[in-house]
């Protein structure tokens, strides 16, 4: 029995991204969102669940273990994780990537199954109004884009790796959609 459940650390903007009373407006019903806390380190994630994807934030204030830079790590990110992929060229993936100019960027995790990941910087006292539009437009790139590829990965499958009937057409996209705009409305 674990007694000391972990604490959270201290968000910079993330908790105040999705307070309502701070100006999260995206109703509940269409865009579930859940907190939790990452065990390994205290830090708070939001499950953000958009047509279908489950889009996972957090805030990253100091760089991995191992990994040295002389810039600040203070950084906004989120991340999709496929299941039941099989990455047969991986190069296709680094074409992709290239297309996109970086946003979003794939991924390979340690047991071999892909993601996509997009991110933004930020430091104590950026401004929440600006991190919360630039973390919308990441989502709705991730959700379009996870859509896409799950569409062309369970077409290429002779069984389906995933489920194939996750969106209903215009309606579906249009929410992500309207988080790719969040960034241009207010």
């Amino acid at each position: 029995m674990v007694w000391d459940t972990p604490r959270g650390m201290e968000t910079w903007v993330l908790d105040k991204i999705f307070d309502r009373s701070d100006g999260w407006d995206v109703p509940a019903a269409e865009v579930p969102i859940s907190r939790v806390i990452h065990h390994g380190d205290g830090n708070p994630n939001y499950l953000i669940t958009i047509d279908g994807i489950t889009v996972r934030a957090w805030e990253a204030h100091r760089w991995n273990p191992g990994v040295e830079r002389t810039v600040s790590a203070g950084r906004l990110a989120a991340r999709v994780e496929f299941t039941g992929i099989t990455i047969l060229d991986p190069r296709v993936l680094l074409v992709d990537s290239f297309s996109y100019d970086g946003l979003p960027a794939f991924g390979i995790n340690a047991v071999g199954q892909p993601s996509l990941h997009a991110g933004s910087p930020i430091a104590v006292g950026f401004p929440v109004d600006l991190a919360r539009k630039q973390l919308m437009v990441c989502i709705g790139l991730l959700a379009i884009t996870s859509r896409e590829l799950l569409t062309a990965w369970n077409q290429a499958a002779p069984t389906p790796q995933q489920r194939s009937d996750w969106f209903s057409g215009e309606d579906a996209a249009s929410l992500a959609a309207a988080f790719l705009r969040g960034f241009l409305d207010g």
